[in-house]
């Protein structure tokens, strides 16, 4: 009696496997399916930015709540690792519904990503994986899908526009309001401008930004400084000074001779940590950041600091860029616009620290040139040598003093 109970619940267990089968082998039954839905920006503070992630998940069998669902999610930008997060043990009704998962950025890993994106030409390209594994009756699957999208940003070009903004020709002198109204007035042409990243590694980011600078004078003009800073939301990712720069090509001499030009590469160094802050307030902000650039050269002539753009002034430019990551916009960078602003002048000692004073009229060339008015005058002069001496004396100091360098 005992078998004959055996084989009838053998031959049941079998049938039932064997229906099961047949379902899920017509659809009717079977493994869960699950994907991305929506990536949103959660909480953000100082050490943490919350990425909240929604998941679809399709139970195809009717009228059957499945339990002990286990849904895996993974983001990365360039192949770099910045979340990951699950949920167990969850309940899923029959059809479509939806779970959330909450996971936090890797803040440790951002300064390699923004490596990766430098490095790409300000391009990441994103990937988010979900997978999902479930049980039905003797069916196991671990279904998994991947989203991939490509997000970009214009640091690089924004940089440039705002030097672009300083080419032209210059006056030199405080007092001219105009070229014309002194043909003797220093002057100072900036050709070209560019700006391109350099080295990058996870700690620092390196951006190389090019002038092409041309001296017109009959005289040499010294080698200008540069300063300046970026703010990102009102996040500093970028403060230089004389102190802090680099010079590189075409620079070894501290003048500009008369006549020619000079392609000047001054080498500014962001910290990666920086970036890292202001990129936390640009997802709380949602993707969209506020960004400032000013900049400003400076030299000096005769013992006075002259200054591109003039009176001391820094070239200031704001502009307002957005970014498509998680948030559905379109990515973009509006300029608006440029103006003069109050700077910080490096003051004579910094300019002379780094060679870069045109300390006299004889260094220029220019106290040959007033000896030879004085000699020419001293033929004019009839008896009196004393008096002819001490004229073109008094010529020499008045000219030295208030001359052009």
């Amino acid at each position: 009696m005992l078998k004959k109970v055996a084989t009838v619940g053998g031959v049941v267990v079998v049938c039932f496997v064997v229906v099961l089968g047949g379902l899920f082998v017509t659809g009717v039954l079977g493994i869960p399916d699950a994907g991305l839905e929506d990536n949103a920006w959660g909480e953000v503070d100082d050490e943490r930015i919350e990425v909240l992630t929604t998941v679809w998940v399709d139970n195809p069998n009717p009228g059957l709540e499945i339990d002990d669902i286990h849904v895996e999610y993974a983001l990365a930008m360039n192949g770099v690792s910045l979340a990951d997060g699950e949920a167990t043990d969850v309940t899923v009704p029959s059809g479509n519904s939806t779970t959330e998962l909450r996971t936090d950025l890797r803040y440790h890993q951002l300064p390699v990503w923004w490596a990766t994106h430098i490095e790409s030409g300000e391009v990441s390209d994103v990937g988010a994986d979900v997978t999902v594994h479930a049980d039905v009756g003797p069916l196991s699957g671990s279904p998994s899908h991947a989203h991939e999208d490509e997000i970009e940003t214009e640091l690089e070009s924004m940089i440039a526009e705002s030097l672009a903004e300083m080419e032209g020709e210059h006056s030199l002198s405080p007092g001219a309001s105009d070229l014309s109204e002194a043909a003797l007035e220093p002057r100072v042409e900036i050709e070209d401008t560019d700006a391109a990243w350099g080295d990058v590694d996870e700690e620092r980011t390196e951006i190389h930004l090019t002038f092409d600078v041309h001296n017109p004078n009959a005289y040499p003009l010294a080698t200008p400084v540069f300063t300046g800073e970026m703010v990102f939301n009102d996040r500093p990712v970028a403060e230089w000074d004389a102190h802090d720069v680099d010079v590189v090509g075409g620079t070894s001499d501290t003048h500009i001779p008369p006549g020619e030009s000079r392609e000047i590469t001054f080498v500014v160094t962001l910290d990666n940590d920086d970036v890292v802050e202001w990129f936390a307030t640009h997802v709380d902000n949602e993707e969209v950041t506020d960004a400032e650039m000013r900049a400003q050269l400076a030299m000096q002539i005769n013992d006075e600091t002259v200054t591109v753009p003039p009176e001391g002034d820094a070239i200031e430019c704001e502009y307002e860029m957005t970014t498509a990551i998680f948030v559905d916009q379109e990515s973009d960078l509006e300029s608006e616009g440029c103006t003069f602003a109050p700077w910080a002048t490096p003051d004579d000692s910094e300019l002379a620290d780094h060679g870069v004073v045109v300390g006299s009229s004889e260094e220029n060339g220019l106290l040959e040139e007033t000896d030879d008015r004085g000699d020419d005058r001293d033929e004019h002069v009839d008896d009196d040598v004393d008096d002819s001496d001490e004229r073109v004396d008094g010529v020499e100091d008045d000219e030295t003093l208030t001359s052009f360098p």
